[in-house]
């Protein structure tokens, strides 16, 4: 009676360990923050333990372990993939890139520059005015918009 309450309790126990599993896969799939599926695979410790007839209480201290290790062991990787939030475009080659405004920049309306053939809407650094045809220097992008500054031209004489 005793052995048949106890292989009870261990396929009840498995199955609870297979639940935890999936679920951590499914949070893990929806979120994808390499959290939750560290639980997935410290519950696969739960399951071993299961297998080796292991008591309840074992498991749950090898699966809380399991997971605790897991965790600090990914948290230097996790917290590098989540510094770099900055998204690059291939429009970032522009910055540094030189051109002639084709549209004035005046404080109250934005200008225009014409660079690799393409036409982008620009505004200057310090918001002051910037005559058509001057020489100006991407310096960076603002959503759609280039932000320029005038290139001192030096006249030799």
């Amino acid at each position: 009676m005793l052995n048949m309450l106890s292989s009870s309790i261990n396929i009840t126990m498995a199955i609870v360990w297979i639940i935890v599993i999936a679920v951590s896969i499914i949070i893990e799939e929806q979120t994808a923050q390499l959290v939750s599926i560290w639980f997935g695979v410290a519950a696969i410790g739960g399951i071993i333990c299961v297998l080796a007839g292991v008591d309840i209480i074992i498991q749950i201290v090898v699966f809380a372990a399991l997971s605790l290790i897991l965790i600090f062991l990914s948290r230097p990787l996790a917290k590098k993939m989540m510094q770099n939030t900055e998204i690059k475009t291939n429009a970032d080659r522009l910055i540094g890139m030189k051109g002639r405004l084709t549209k004035a920049i005046t404080e109250d309306e934005k200008g225009e520059i014409k660079i690799d053939y393409q036409r982008w809407t620009a505004v200057s650094v310090d918001n002051k005015p910037i005559n058509e045809n001057e020489l100006v220097v991407v310096k960076e992008i603002q959503g759609n918009k280039l932000v320029v500054d005038l290139i001192e031209e030096i006249k030799i004489k």
